[in-house]
């Protein structure tokens, strides 16, 4: 059992050999409770605990832990670059997960391979040390309980003797998860910071007009006559809309390393409001979800106002493609969900529209079928054929853009007769591959630009929407406004306590 503090303590008996490893773990903050020793010591273990008094205001907590005995003699390291297994004997490596590694390996490896055991799959295999580093062995401890310990009694209880909020609160789940987003809530403060010192001395712009630029002349929109007196539903004989949009706010991104805190016994336990409700299962585990991250709440509720947006514009979407990744199908279903669309209005699951696969070799590539996304609760074509079949090999970013090209004209040209308007929900890039495939529809092919990636890709936020018109295919105003919303910290509760 640990009981964290601020201070690292530690004593060793005079005179006498002690019968518990009284060593510290690597940079782990940490009384250790004596256990097993000898009935001889337990005089001199008691004096020593009674001399401790806590410092006035501090916090302290009794936290009950267990670990895997197995590796009772091994370190642990936390994975820092990811790696994909080249042989049958190597280690996957993914990020946020922690590597069991028995000291010795260090010594008889020869180039620096090494041993060890995954803590997030079970699996074990030679890995590169250097993708590693030594983290406290606290870090791969299973947390099973947390009780919130007060200075004296009386600050303990309330007047009816029931337990404060803030011992209750102690007791929670969620409460074992301190460290989950720190690291994204510290990156959000300063950037407020530094919002509202511009804002203070009056330096700053509104936000709509920093993110919207100049005001849009409407008048000189190509489109602007049609989104003025005939947004349709594409059915008839007026141009046809195609969207691309990004897909919403993202699990990973939003609390870095996310998965080690919320399993349990490989059960996911939600420790932010911002979290999934639940999570489906699927072939690949709490790994899958650390490969194919899901969307967050907020994120959710983004793509709902999209489709809310173009319904109230009066536009209605016939054909839906996303890509396989989850965040893009969940993005899907709440776009459909604002939308309030009709239940036969499917989301395709296109691999032609996932982003550049090397970005994600080294941690793999694991998407969900489309059997696990449709138990899932998401709407998806089961009947669809996919325009392209995607591996796990390495890809060109030429080979990436005509992959995209593929299936998003042979979309657009497969439903014109059908009619109706098409969207294709993926990530920041599709918006800029959606144009570049449809200009090359055009019969004027001397204009299209060769394809790259853009230098204003980082400017796509989630939820992004494009919008083109055809035939011919131009760039237009999407028919709904976009949305921004701010960042947001993870609030602990604990700076309340004077």
């Amino acid at each position: 059992m640990l009981l964290h503090c601020k201070y690292f303590c530690k004593w060793v008996l005079e005179g006498k050999e002690p019968s518990i490893n009284l060593e510290a773990h690597v940079k782990s903050l940490h009384i250790t409770l004596a256990y097993h020793f000898e009935e001889s010591s337990y005089e001199d273990l008691k004096s020593l605990v009674e001399e401790m008094q806590p410092v006035e205001h501090s916090s302290w907590e009794l936290r009950l832990y267990s670990r895997d005995p197995r590796f009772a003699n091994h370190q642990v390291y936390k994975v820092t670059q990811g790696y994909s297994p080249q042989a049958s004997d190597e280690l996957e490596l993914v990020l946020g997960d922690y590597i069991y590694i028995e000291e010795k390996e260090f010594d008889i490896s020869p180039d620096g391979w090494v041993h060890g055991t995954s803590w997030l799959t079970g699996l074990n295999g030679y890995l590169p040390a250097v993708y590693t580093r030594r983290t406290a062995e606290t870090d791969a401890w299973t947390l099973h309980k947390a009780v919130s310990l007060g200075n004296n009694c009386s600050d303990c209880k309330s007047e009816s003797g029931s337990n404060t909020d803030s011992e209750m609160a102690a007791t929670y789940p969620h409460e074992d998860a301190a460290d989950l987003a720190y690291k994204k809530s510290e990156e959000t403060y300063q950037e407020w910071d530094k919002y509202w010192s511009e804002v203070m001395n009056s330096r700053s712009d509104s936000i709509l007009t920093i993110t919207q630029g100049l005001p849009m002349n409407w008048e000189l929109s190509k489109a602007a006559e049609e989104m003025k007196n005939n947004i349709t539903n594409g059915t008839s004989k007026s141009r046809r809309w195609v969207f691309a949009l990004r897909h919403g706010e993202r699990v990973d991104l939003t609390y870095g390393p996310w998965v080690p805190h919320c399993f349990e016994n490989d059960t996911y336990v939600r420790k932010d409001l911002n979290l999934p409700l639940k999570l489906a299962h699927r072939a690949g585990g709490k790994g899958g979800y650390v490969k194919d991250t899901p969307l967050t709440r907020l994120g959710w509720f983004q793509a709902q106002l999209v489709g809310e947006g173009m319904r109230m514009a009066g536009v209605s979407i016939k054909h839906v493609y996303a890509s396989p990744a989850l965040r893009c199908v969940e993005t899907a279903q709440g776009f459909l969900d604002g939308l309030r669309a009709d239940p036969s209005v499917k989301i395709k699951v296109e691999p032609g529209l996932f982003e550049f696969k090397n970005w994600h070799m080294p941690k793999g590539i694991d998407f969900m079928t489309p059997i696990e996304l449709c138990k899932a609760g998401l709407n998806v074509d089961m009947t669809y054929k996919p325009y392209v079949e995607m591996d796990a090999s390495a890809e060109t970013m030429d080979e990436f853009f005509k992959r995209g090209e593929v299936a998003m004209q042979a979309a657009v040209n497969d439903t014109e007769k059908d009619g109706g308007n098409v969207i294709f929900i993926g990530h920041a890039i599709t918006l800029d591959q959606m144009v570049g495939a449809l200009h090359r529809l055009r019969d004027d092919m001397e204009d299209v630009q060769p394809y790259e990636i853009g230098r204003n890709l980082l400017k796509v936020p989630y939820c992004a929407l494009g919008a083109m018109r055809g035939k011919p295919w131009d760039v237009v105003s999407p028919p709904c406004p976009p949305s921004i919303n701010s960042s947001s910290g993870r609030f602990d509760w604990r700076i309340l306590i004077k």
